[in-house]
Formats: C-alpha cells, structure tokens, sequence
C-alpha cells in the first residue's frame, strides 16, 4: 500500500509525457520481469523434467532388471521342468532300447546256432555232391578214354581200309588211263591214216580233173 501511495504521488507531480514514459517504463519492467519468471518456471519444469525423466529411467529400468529376473526364474523353473521331463523320456528310451537290443542279442544268439547247425548241414551235402561229382566226373573220364580208343581203333581200320581202295583206285584208275591213252593213239593213228588216204584221193581227183581240162583245151 506504502509503495502503490508513492507511486500514485510520484505520478501526479509528474507531465503527461513523463507519465507515459515511467508508465511505458514501468510496463517494459513488468514484461521483463513477467518473462524471467516464465523463464525460471520453464528452468525449473525443464530441470524437474529431467529429474523426473533420470528418475523414469531408473525406475524403467528397475522394472526391467527386476522383469527379467522373474522372467529368469519363470525360464529357468520352465527349463528345469522341461530337462526333468525330457530326462524321464530318455530313461524310458533308453529302457526301451536296452530292451530291444537285448532281445535282438538273444536272436541273434539264435540266429547264430541256427546258422551253425544250417552250415554244418550245408557242408556236409556238399561234400556228398563234391563226392558224387567225383565219381561222376570219373565215370565220364572212363567212358570217354573207352569211346576214345574205339574210335581212334575205328579211325586206324577206315584208314587202313582207305588206303587200300586208294591204292586199288589207283591202280584201276591207271588201267583206264593207259586203256585210254592207247585208244587215243589208236584212233589218232586211224585218223591220220584215213586223212592221208583221202588227201590222197583228192590229190588224184584234182589230177585226173586236170589232165581232162588239158584235153578239152587241146581239142577244142
């Protein structure tokens, strides 16, 4: 009130443009004044903005180590189940595979005796048909020696008989080739003989032919 009386004083001594300056003034004080305030409001809004926003953080990620550790217990309690579920299902698989092979180890054992028993049989009718193929094998090696000799003794007579109707063949075939060879002489000797006697004649024949011609030339 003190201040607002001085002011109202203040005014009324001054003029009309010095009125309007202290007033413009005093306007201009006010503004400045109004917009540090407004700007100490924005410093301190904008500093507890970042307080808040640091303390946000912080919170956040409180929230999220703390997230991730429920997150962890609930994976690793999961996991847990999981590897005891999974360790159960390979006791049980491994039971059941030791089952098995111990089953097939006993048919096998089986097989194997079976197998034994089955070779030895196997072996033994081998052997008989190797033996019955031996005596086979000899039987047709006998008999072939024997038709061998047959037909090589066979063979030695044919030759022998061969020959001999060659060498008479021969001999036969010699008769009628000297036969013939003296026929041909004969009939070639023939020939010769009947050609001269007939150039003969023709010879004659041409003569007395001429002589007659001669004695119509000269009597004519």
């Amino acid at each position: 009130m003190g201040k607002k009386g001085k002011d109202k004083n203040k005014l009324a001594r001054m003029s009309e443009e010095e009125r309007i300056r202290y007033l413009q003034h005093r306007a201009e004080l006010e503004e400045e004044a109004k917009r540090r305030k407004q700007q100490l409001i924005s410093t301190f809004m904008k500093n507890k903005l970042k307080k808040e926003d640091a303390f946000s953080r912080l919170n956040v990620a409180k929230i999220k180590s703390e997230w991730r550790d429920i997150l962890r217990k609930i994976k690793s309690k999961q996991l847990h189940e999981d590897l005891k579920a999974i360790k159960k299902e390979c006791d049980e698989s491994i039971q059941r595979k030791n089952a098995v092979i111990r089953r097939l180890l006993s048919d096998l054992d089986e097989s194997e005796e079976i197998y034994s028993a089955m070779l030895h049989s196997h072996m033994n009718i081998i052997e008989k048909l190797i033996a019955i193929s031996d005596d086979r094998l000899e039987f047709l090696r006998r008999n072939y020696e024997s038709e061998k000799r047959k037909i090589l003794q066979a063979y030695e007579k044919d030759m022998i008989d061969y020959k001999n109707k060659k060498f008479q063949l021969q001999k036969e075939l010699e008769s009628v080739y000297y036969g013939l060879a003296e026929r041909s002489l004969k009939q070639t000797k023939s020939a010769e003989e009947e050609f001269l006697q007939r150039q003969d004649e023709l010879k004659n024949s041409v003569s007395i032919h001429a002589h007659f011609l001669i004695l119509l030339l000269f009597t004519s």
